[in-house]
């Protein structure tokens, strides 16, 4: 199956063209009936040669244009009606601009009402217009409702639809609704590769369970083309689905804050007027746009008014509703990360610019070029490493005061499960416990160091506060990595020596111990009682139990 969607100026003839081809009206509300115009989508197919084609009939007036856009999401290829007697129309123009901007470029045009006396298809205007639009894959054609053959016109179209392939594996939600004794149905457009196996809600990341599922009255099967289908659900406690969710195989993320690319230039001009973002069959108010620039191309952070799930490169549309012209973007990723989110923003009114897109987000979903590999999840590449490498060894004590993921996920913006992937880029450095480790041998002036600064801090536990400024940077840098030299607090620093037997007073006191225990054990003061305990808390060598400050112990 394939499925296309009309389009097209109110009235041009777009039902009456699809119940042509059909033999069925998709006009099935009462409004519509009585108004004369299509209001809602409306679903239909023809058959042929065994094969069967979906029909969604959009409606034309930009009353209606959020569910014309709706109707546009997942179709192969569109059937783009024009009135020989009006021509391009305001609604037609419209109606381009969105299909271009969600690279629905699989067009037929078809003048319509040739049969009366004032008609004129004007195939040289249409040529010139659309001649310059990349990628358009396109032919014209006509259609009288009174001497056009439905067979031959049918074939023409199927012609056309062989040179149309997707790709998507995804289903946007166009209708939800309740069936007495049956439940709830939700209906879509399914990509070539969406599988029943494992549907996921994606607005709210649980698996639906399905009853049955079905495409043109038929149990639907996984094909290498796009299918109207049909889902039952069975009752559930969840989220109900709506129209505008999306369904999937995997599980995407959900977030107000997206990324995107930006296909024009006016962008700036625009961008403080009042704004929509279309994707799929949903569209949400957009509340602030932060444009911005690498290596000549156009990108932007959008706030939307309400998280939504997006698929990875999928074609958006943001719609100026105050100029009543269309953007045409590409979604790149949804960013739930506050510090990403703060560092795009920043760079925006900043005006910053980049030479390469990495150089901003330092992690990417996707290849961005061969230089680019897989680090978990994401891509990099070799810079941004060396990059972060170096800056893991320069700021080594206070990383490990707060924690390697902590640091990683704030300045490098690394989820945590992706934080193993990239350590094992990293020969010289690995991480423990949270804390940053150098990986390599100790060296004759770490030792010597080393020496020096046990004998200047003593083998009392009360230990002085000592200027490290006096020894070689790398070398304290060294110790530190290799957990040589541990700073419990600002002015509480231990070597190695001192830390093992904190650690021999610990295995001294029973399971569960209170402070004063610990204090009396060890003869330290309070100053270096609280700090201390909440370092081997950090290094879960203890545990607080209560708010007095009663540990228990980790070790085994």
């Amino acid at each position: 199956m394939t499925v296309i969607a009309t389009a097209g100026h109110v009235d041009h003839g777009k039902s009456t063209l699809v119940s042509f081809l059909t033999g069925q009206e998709t006009d099935r509300l009462a409004e519509e009936k009585k108004r004369g115009l299509t209001i809602n989508l409306g679903y239909t197919y023809y058959e042929y040669k065994d094969q069967i084609t979906s029909i969604v009939d959009v409606p034309g007036h930009r009353d209606f244009f959020k569910n014309t856009v709706a109707g546009f999401s997942n179709a192969d290829a569109v059937l783009f009606v024009i009135d020989s007697t009006q021509g391009w129309s305001e609604q037609s123009e419209q109606h381009l601009k969105a299909l271009v901007g969600l690279s629905k470029l699989n067009i037929i045009f078809v003048f319509t009402k040739l049969d009366l006396k004032e008609s004129n298809s004007d195939e040289k205007f249409l040529i010139d217009k659309v001649s310059s639009i990349k990628n358009l894959n396109y032919k014209i054609t006509k259609f009288d409702k009174s001497s056009t053959s439905k067979s031959s016109m049918i074939e023409e179209i199927q012609t056309f639809l062989s040179t149309c392939t997707s790709d998507y594996s995804s289903l946007w939600i166009d209708r939800s609704f309740v069936i007495d004794g049956i439940g709830r149905i939700v209906t879509g457009t399914a990509g070539p590769g969406f599988s029943v196996d494992n549907i996921i809600h994606s607005s709210s990341g649980q698996k639906l369970e399905v009853k049955s599922i079905e495409s043109v009255n038929k149990e639907y099967s996984q094909e290498n083309s796009s299918q109207r289908v049909a889902i039952s659900l069975k009752k559930s406690s969840g989220p109900v689905p709506k129209r505008g969710d999306l369904l999937s195989n995997i599980t995407f993320a959900i977030s107000n804050h997206l990324f995107i690319e930006v296909g024009t230039e006016n962008f700036q001009k625009i961008k403080k007027n009042t704004m929509k973002l279309y994707a799929g069959t949903t569209n949400k108010l957009v509340e602030k746009i932060f444009p911005l620039n690498v290596n000549a191309r156009s990108y932007a952070v959008v706030r939307l008014n309400e998280a939504i799930a997006v698929p990875e490169g999928e074609k958006v549309v943001l719609h100026n509703i105050d100029t009543d012209e269309f953007i045409a973007c590409k979604f790149i990723m949804a960013i739930s990360n506050n510090s990403l989110i703060k560092h795009l923003i920043k760079n925006s009114r900043d005006k910053v610019s980049h030479s390469n897109l990495v150089d901003l987000l330092y992690f990417l979903p996707f290849k961005y070029d061969d230089s680019f590999f897989k680090v978990g999840e994401v891509f990099t590449n070799k810079s941004t490493l060396d990059q972060i490498n170096k800056m893991l060894k320069v700021e080594v004590e206070s990383i490990n005061k707060f924690g390697i993921q902590k640091y990683l996920y704030q300045t490098f913006f690394v989820e945590e499960d992706n934080i193993d992937s990239l350590f094992s880029n990293f020969e010289d450095i690995l991480i423990k416990e949270n804390q940053i480790r150098l990986n390599s041998d100790t060296t004759e002036d770490n030792i010597k160091t080393l020496e020096l600064i046990n004998t200047e801090l003593g083998a009392e536990l009360s230990v002085p506060d000592i200027n490290l400024q006096k020894f070689d940077r790398e070398v304290i840098k060294n110790l530190f990595l290799e957990d040589k030299l541990i700073r419990v607090a600002k002015n509480i620093l231990y070597t190695e020596v001192h830390f093992k037997k904190i650690v021999s007073i610990i295995e001294l006191l029973p399971n569960i111990f209170t402070i004063g225990e610990f204090k009396s054990l060890s003869g330290l003061s309070r100053k270096y009682t609280i700090p201390l305990l909440e370092y081997l808390d950090s290094k879960q060598i203890i545990k607080k139990i209560d708010s007095e400050g009663t540990r228990e112990k980790l070790l085994s």
